[in-house]
Formats: C-alpha cells, sequence, structure tokens
C-alpha cells in the first residue's frame, strides 16, 4: 500500500508516518525543500518535493498513491488570513482535485475539534454548524473539511478524523509554551481551572489513522478523536506537567470575565500596531485555558476499536524523555510501553 503523507514533518504527520511505516506502507511524503526530514527519513519514507499550494506539484505527487493522508496546515492564530486560506482550504483542494477520479483509494483528512465551535463543550458529539468564530485557522479548517464533504459526495473515498490539542516527541510548539510559563511563574488559570481537556497523545491518534485505513467502514465518515479521561482538567494536566519537570505548581487565578476583556484590549493593540507575533492573550488561548473542551469519542471507539492506548502520565513521560535525550529514546520507550500494553490485554 503505497501512503502519501503532507506534513510528514510536523508533530501529527511524523506519528502518523512513523505508524503507517511499522505496519509495513510504503510510505511517500510531500515536503518542501527548507523541511528537516531526517526523522522521517530514518523510517524510510520516500521525498517528493513540492508544496500543498502549487497544483502541478501536488498532480505530481499524488500519482502511483494508493492512499493519501492529508496533515498539512497553517496553525498559526496570527497568520494573515490570506496566508491560511491558500494553505488550508485551496492546498486541501489541490490535493483532492488530484486524488479524485484516479487510482486513489482513500483521502484521510486531518481535521480539527474546534471546527465544532468557539464555546464550551460538555461531551459534544460530531454535530457542527460551522459557525465561524473569526479565527483564521479554525474558519479556513472549517472550509476545508466542508470541501472533503462534497468531494465525498462527488465519489472520493474520504474519512475526516478531528484531533483535539496534541502532545508527544517531536512537539515543539504546545508543551514548550506551557513550560515556558511554567519555569518563569508567569502560568495563570483562567477561572477555577476545572474545564475539561481535549488532549490527544500524537501516537494515540496516528493508531486512529491507522484504523481507519482498515476499516472499510469508516468511509464518508467523520470521527472525534480526544483523550477519554473524565478527570484529566486544566489543574489536574498543569500539575502533572509542573510536578514531572520539577516546576512549581502555578496557584494564581484570573477571573474569566478580567480575562476575556483583556483579551480583547491585547488583540486589538496588537492589529492596530500590526504587531508580527501574537499577544500574550488571544481569543484562541483563553479557548483553551477557560472553555470545557470533552467530546464524545463513541463513534470511534464503536466502528474503529480506537482506544487511548498511551495515556496521560506515559505520554508525558515519554515526550520528557525524547526532550531530554532525543528521538530515538522517546520511541524506545514508547514501543515499551506499547509491548506492555498488548501483553496485559485478556486476548492476546
Amino acid at each position: 500500500m503505497k501512503t502519501l503523507i503532507t506534513g510528514a514533518t510536523g508533530l501529527v504527520g511524523s506519528h502518523i508516518a512513523e505508524k503507517l511505516s511499522h505496519e509495513g506502507d510504503q510510505v511517500f511524503a510531500l515536503v518542501r525543500d527548507s523541511s528537516d526530514t531526517r526523522f522521517i527519513e530514518s523510517l524510510g519514507v520516500r521525498l517528493r518535493y513540492g508544496s500543498i499550494t502549487d497544483p502541478l506539484a501536488v498532480y505530481a505527487a499524488v500519482e502511483g498513491m494508493d492512499r493519501i493522508c492529508h496533515a498539512a496546515a497553517l496553525t498559526e492564530e496570527w497568520a494573515p488570513r490570506e496566508l491560511s486560506y491558500e494553505v488550508n482550504v485551496e492546498g486541501t483542494e489541490n490535493l483532492l482535485e488530484a486524488s479524485l477520479g484516479r487510482d486513489v483509494k482513500r483521502f484521510f483528512y486531518i481535521s480539527s475539534l474546534s471546527v465544532m465551535g468557539f464555546r464550551h463543550h460538555y461531551n459534544t458529539g460530531l454535530e457542527t454548524d460551522y459557525a465561524k468564530p473569526g479565527d483564521p485557522y479554525i474558519d479556513t479548517k472549517m472550509d476545508a473539511e466542508k470541501l472533503v464533504r462534497r468531494f465525498s459526495r462527488f465519489g472520493l473515498a474520504t474519512t475526516i478524523l478531528r484531533p483535539g490539542f496534541m502532545y508527544g516527541p517531536r512537539d515543539r510548539r504546545f508543551l514548550q509554551r506551557i513550560l515556558s510559563h511554567l519555569e518563569h511563574g508567569t502560568f495563570r488559570f483562567i477561572g477555577d481551572g476545572k474545564n475539561k481537556m481535549n488532549l490527544n497523545y500524537a501516537g494515540n491518534f496516528a493508531d486512529a489513522v491507522a484504523l481507519a485505513g482498515r476499516t472499510p467502514r469508516s468511509v464518508g465518515q467523520v470521527y472525534n478523536i480526544a483523550n477519554d479521561d473524565k478527570s484529566l482538567d486544566m489543574e489536574t494536566f498543569i500539575f502533572k506537567v509542573a510536578d514531572l519537570w520539577g516546576y512549581p505548581r502555578p496557584k494564581s487565578h484570573v477571573p474569566v470575565i478580567v480575562a476575556r476583556t483583556a483579551t480583547e484590549i491585547m488583540e486589538r493593540w496588537a492589529k492596530l500596531t500590526h504587531k508580527k507575533e501574537p499577544p500574550y492573550l488571544t481569543k484562541t488561548r483563553l479557548k483553551f485555558l477557560s472553555h470545557n473542551l470533552e467530546f464524545d469519542i463513541s463513534k470511534a471507539r464503536e466502528e474503529l476499536g480506537f482506544e487511548n492506548r498511551v495515556r496521560i502520565d506515559e505520554g508525558l513521560a515519554i515526550t520528557k524523555r525524547w526532550m531530554e535525550t532525543g528521538i530515538e529514546h522517546g520511541r524506545q520507550q514508547e514501543e515499551e510501553t506499547t509491548a506492555v500494553h498488548v501483553q496485559d490485554r485478556p486476548d492476546s
């Protein structure tokens, strides 16, 4: 099986490439000339050069592929809207058009749980009205997901998987930001810190992609993929991170109404002064810090057989090991964790 992955040098795509390579796929990656490809090349991934925004490069990369796994996206919350649209929407359309009517048997689109709305979620299912919040990333992911649904009606065998916030080995953004605030004593809880989190260990999400590829029933379907630990709220998570890395547990709390007002002021000022970097607080960061983000993953369990193989404490320990000692050690520890889980299964 030949699988082309976009975004394979990023956190999500690299874990998908690792999983599918281990399962025996011939994995190809569409990468830019400037991409750091050392890890995926160590897996035996074959490279095809170009950008998803270049229709000719995309068409050439898709040639001969059995499956497409589209994980590439511009995720920066402060990116220009036009650039976000070009990458996240037009890039997706290029891949869909190159795949339609050829020998591509499956098309997996890596979406986001954020498409289900900028609001509190309490075990939210798959429903969405695609109400755009004005965030360039979320707005364009909504548009891209609608495109995938449209091409599914044209006959392309698509599957949409929606992950939440992602961490794990090769994460250079999500945990790094939290650790920086913990190290400098600048982390503040927004509200009481009891809001649930939609956290994903990247290896678990890669499992979901592989399972969808083995499940014909997943064609034309959408799946939420998130943490299922009902006890994991913001305070619990931050305390786990602080304890594991040896930082003091943060104690400061900011009322939500105060944080919301401060966010409005910071964002307006940053836009007025044409800041290239986002302010300390943005609407997206406020959502992460204060919204209850709990999603129903029962469909993925029932139809794909998905389970969160690596739990939060294990995932953080693996990630810390990778940060300290490098990719191979992080991967080795995950493989050891997997072996333990397999041995513990009653049907093994």
